[in-house]
């Protein structure tokens, strides 16, 4: 499996442009390795074709002794830069997947940072809710307040809000159920 694939098995659609980000390092990574590949082959190719010039040059009859060594240290540079255009590029290919892993890495720690949040978001809608649900509860269980009026008298109080004014006189205390002042505070319950 090919570095990019990991990166795009690593993300989900939610991270597109982590995924766009990461196949663009990728990619660049990939194009900055193979140009040093094709360079470090025409390196070779040049020392090659030296070689081959001063070899054919020291195949003649009339070469001199020095124009021999020429030739085999013309191929002995040919060697060396071969050997060290396949060390470049070893290295730029390494390098490549050096930075596709980072990238990779970028990516993973983005989405992890990602789905942190939306856990934690979840969480805090759960505890939201569970607080909703509780005042909901308290409020439904909470008794309401009525401020007696002149003229009031707790059985038309507990008619208007359907509760009997013997309920009304237990709950509140109210030894004499015709006592009331105004301003007097009767609990209502549910």
């Amino acid at each position: 499996m090919s570095v990019w694939d990991k990166i795009k098995d690593a993300l989900t659609t939610d991270d597109a442009e982590a995924a766009a980000e990461a196949q663009q390092e990728a990619e660049q990574a990939q194009a900055e390795a193979d140009k040093a590949k094709v360079e470090a082959q025409a390196r070779a190719d040049e020392a090659r074709r030296k070689a081959d010039e001063a070899a054919n040059k020291a195949g003649l009859p009339t070469a001199t002794d020095e124009e021999k060594a020429q030739a085999d240290q013309a191929r002995q540079d040919a060697e060396a830069e071969a050997q060290k255009a396949q060390e470049e590029s070893a290295e730029a290919d390494r390098k490549a997947d050096e930075r596709a892993q980072r990238a990779l890495e970028k990516a993973n720690a983005r989405k992890e940072k990602r789905q942190e949040a939306r856990q934690e978001a979840r969480e805090e809608r759960q505890e939201e809710r569970q607080e909703a649900r509780q005042d909901a509860r308290e409020a439904a269980h909470a008794d309401d307040v009525y401020t007696v009026k002149s003229g009031d008298t707790l059985s038309e109080i507990g008619a208007r809000h359907g509760v009997d004014y013997h309920v009304l006189a237990r709950v509140n205390n109210i030894d004499n159920p015709d006592l009331i002042f105004p301003g007097q505070k009767i609990r209502i319950p549910k």
